[in-house]
């Protein structure tokens, strides 16, 4: 498992103070992001992540985000064949605020899935995933 924690900021929000719904998969690829640069796969390469398409969102909103609020990310990821699978769950102060999944898969030029890196298999040979997230 894998966490990002940030505040939330005034530019995220609408006129209520409140996280427009927009941002919760920015939110999302913030954590991704950063759970790939832990795990060391944008070493001076933009073919680990940055050649995972996304193929499919979802996020389940469980309650408000509100301005500078302190947002903690916990990040799950797991391979199922040519899929790399991420759920996340965003809280808080302990508190569910929404859970989500994106996946994803490598293209060839030409559009066409192909198997994923084995340096990225290897990797997500190693995480640990809980099935009852989502």
């Amino acid at each position: 498992m894998f966490e990002l924690n940030r505040i939330i900021n005034v530019y995220e929000t609408d006129l209520m103070g409140i996280v427009h719904h927009s941002n919760y998969l920015r939110f999302c690829e913030e954590a991704r992001v950063a759970w790939c640069v832990d795990r060391n796969l944008l070493i001076n390469s933009n073919k680990a992540v940055f050649s995972l398409t996304v193929v499919e969102t979802r996020v389940r909103h469980v309650s408000p985000i509100r301005f500078a609020d302190p947002l903690k990310i916990v990040v799950q990821v797991k391979a199922d064949k040519a899929r790399v699978i991420f759920q996340y769950i965003l809280l808080v102060n302990d508190r569910e605020a929404a859970r989500a999944e994106t996946v994803h898969c490598s293209l060839a030029e030409n559009f066409k899935v192909i198997r994923l890196d084995k340096n990225m298999t290897a990797i997500l040979k190693e995480e640990k995933w809980t099935e009852t997230w989502l």
